[in-house]
């Protein structure tokens, strides 16, 4: 009965940190970036503060808690990863879908947050500096930095959405 609450309660944590995490993503992605793109330097100092509480190690425990609780709920499934379950429609299902959770968190820990943390240095640079070439340089590496950041987003909504729908209806394909 214990192992039965713990692996209930790891899978409610499972899918409710999945929504979260996707919920965050389009947050910030669609909705957060591109209005402080348009406040220009105000939008810059928002965007830091914002980092300075925490939103890199947030995005960063939010992806890696929901990975690990999926491993251990895949693991179960399978019986420790057995092929002959790991290869059912379900086993498929669950392993593609946790495949590109995997996939999401990679790419958001290495492109999205490196980006977002390399974009906060440059722009506290940038903003001790007086108008010029020097400060001009470093705008453009934000800009760039924010591209990346972008796209980086957009491919881990995608990824994040894909496992959510493999894991909404793989018990049932």
């Amino acid at each position: 009965m214990g192992a039965l609450i713990v692996f209930l309660g790891l899978r409610a944590l499972h899918v409710l940190l999945a929504a979260i995490w996707l919920g965050s993503t389009v947050f910030i992605s669609y909705l957060l970036m591109p209005a402080m793109e348009q406040s220009g330097p105000a939008g810059g100092q928002v965007m830091m503060k914002i980092n300075a509480r925490g939103l890199t190690a947030y995005m960063a425990v939010l992806g890696g808690t929901t990975v690990l609780t999926g491993l251990y709920l895949y693991w179960r499934f399978t019986g420790g990863f057995g092929a002959d379950v790991a290869s059912t429609h379900a086993g498929i299902a669950f392993g593609v879908g946790g495949a590109a959770g995997i996939l999401a968190a990679i790419i958001g820990g290495s492109v999205v947050g490196r980006s977002a943390n390399k974009l906060m240095e440059i722009m506290g640079q940038a903003a001790r500096l007086p108008d010029g070439p020097e400060k001009g340089a470093l705008l453009a590496q934000a800009s760039a930095l924010q591209q990346r950041m972008k796209s980086g987003g957009s491919a881990v909504v995608v990824l994040q959405t894909i496992a959510l729908l493999l894991m909404a209806v793989g018990h049932y394909i």
